[in-house]
């Protein structure tokens, strides 16, 4: 029986101080909660430049809004240009004689059945046969001089209609099942740089040269003003697949920060915020935009190398 009231005071006593700790316990939590919206405040300031009114009209800062859109993935080939065979045809006589006049020289434009040559024969008892041309184009080439005797089998001219040629792309053998009948191509010449000329294919070969490894591809191209020429070298891009509705923005809108692909959103105000962008085509000036940014958000497309300066700054600023 003595022992009993000392049980009774140590339990009171238990039960005191765990009244008087969770108060403690309490403030403790709410700390480190406020702490943690601190520490977030701060990293989220960290990202943002802001500039003054006067900063802004004295940057060029451009903006434009992430959208949906369509990249191209394509191929890369080596290729020639020729002439359209479809629209080339040999002139040869259709008698035995002497080709005694040639009307047109290499170059010249002419229409069918104008009269190209006359060829002496005595079949026609003394008058000379006609020889004229299959088609409307231009003579691309020459290969008989007046004097000569002809057969049925001399070729006298090579006509072209130049207002179509074919571009021979040379396709490598790993890459053949990429390509088929109808895709779209670009391609660039030397003659024109900056210019960017268009076709479509509409002919695959069917054999892969020994030397090479590369299978011939036909791409048909319009050329209206002539401009093109057969014999040219061109770099050719076949479209060989088209990705719809992927989330793009501006190639200017990227920067490096260390190992991040970075960019910056305007949030009004003169204030601009970094985002860590994941990227992933990239085409003609666009990029694919895969994390970090939402559609309808304007980002900075040109600018963005001053921000990330005055990003930089302040960063170094803190650190003093």
């Amino acid at each position: 029986m003595k022992h009993t009231p000392n049980l009774f005071s140590r339990a009171r006593w238990l039960t005191l101080c765990a009244v008087l700790l969770l108060p403690l316990a309490s403030c403790t939590k709410k700390g480190a909660a406020e702490t943690k919206e601190v520490e977030t405040a701060e990293k989220k300031d960290e990202n943002l430049v802001t500039l003054t009114k006067e900063n802004l009209e004295h940057t060029k800062i451009e903006l434009q809004p992430a959208s949906l859109g369509s990249l191209e993935i394509t191929l890369k080939a080596a290729g020639r240009l020729s002439e359209n065979l479809n629209k080339t045809a040999k002139v040869v006589s259709t008698l035995e004689g002497r080709l005694t006049k040639l009307n047109f020289d290499l170059n010249d434009r002419v229409k069918a059945n104008e009269v190209l040559a006359l060829v002496q024969t005595p079949e026609l008892l003394g008058r000379a046969l006609e020889v004229k041309a299959p088609i409307d184009g231009i003579i691309t080439d020459r290969r008989s001089t007046p004097g000569e005797l002809v057969s049925k089998e001399t070729q006298i001219y090579t006509i072209s209609d130049p207002s179509d040629l074919w571009v021979i792309a040379e396709i490598k053998e790993r890459d053949i099942s990429a390509v088929k009948i109808g895709q779209q191509a670009s391609f660039a010449v030397l003659a024109y740089p900056g210019e960017e000329f268009r076709g479509k294919i509409v002919r695959v070969g069917n054999r892969v040269e020994d030397d090479s490894r590369t299978l011939e591809v036909r791409i048909e191209v319009s050329n209206a003003d002539g401009r093109l020429k057969p014999g040219m070298f061109a770099d050719v891009e076949i479209v060989t697949t088209v990705q719809k509705d992927v989330l793009v923005i501006p190639d200017t809108a990227l920067q490096t920060n260390g190992e991040e692909v970075i960019a910056f959103v305007a949030l009004g105000e003169g204030k601009f915020e970094k985002r860590t962008v994941k990227t992933g085509m990239e085409q003609r000036g666009r990029v694919q935009v895969l994390e970090g940014i939402k559609e309808g958000e304007q980002v900075v497309a040109t600018g963005s190398f001053i921000l990330k300066s005055e990003l930089l700054k302040a960063a170094l600023g803190d650190d003093d």
